[in-house]
């Protein structure tokens, strides 16, 4: 099926394949309405690129390395900080260059846009390694929904041990 249409005042040609079945299905959705099928096709991609539209600053993925998704407790504070100040949180994914994890909204700890400090220490512990691991990060990215917020950071500088620790374990 090839479809023609302008954009722009400029004649854009897309091709693609699919099966007979769609094609017809495609043709008597485009005659019932009354329309060309490369329109019909148009107003559905539109429609699906608008109710898909969920995260607009994170249309292009950053990572220079894969996550892994994952489920740990860990705590999270600033070095200046008392351990029992720090605020428990979960951490949802991890790699050897960034964490991504879960602070609830009623924490008395708030991160508002990565500004409020620059670094912050997260303490937490792999499965199967018997040591705490301590990172410091700084937090690049924030998300909010009802309950919590997602914080999407990145680790600054960790040292020797956490980094073969952590590369074992994403392996």
């Amino acid at each position: 099926m090839t479809l023609r249409y302008d954009i722009m005042d400029k004649e854009v040609m897309i091709s693609f394949q699919t099966t007979l079945a769609v094609s017809k299905a495609l043709e008597a959705i485009a005659e019932e309405k009354q329309m060309s099928v490369s329109c019909l096709i148009d107003a559905i991609l539109q429609k699906h690129l608008i109710e898909n539209k969920r995260f607009e600053d994170h249309a292009l993925d950053r990572r220079r390395t894969p996550r892994k998704t994952v489920s740990l407790s860990a705590y999270l504070g600033d070095s200046n900080w008392q351990r029992r100040d720090f605020q428990e949180i979960e951490i949802l994914d991890l790699s050897i260059n960034g964490v991504r994890f879960s602070l609830p909204k009623t924490a008395s700890l708030q991160i508002i846009n990565g500004k409020e400090i620059d670094k912050y220490i997260i303490i937490f512990r792999l499965p199967d390694y018997s040591w705490p691991l301590n990172v410091q990060i700084t937090p690049q990215r924030i998300f909010e929904t009802d309950k919590e917020v997602q914080i999407g950071a990145s680790l600054i500088n960790p040292d020797y041990c956490t980094y073969t620790a952590m590369q074992q374990y994403l392996a």
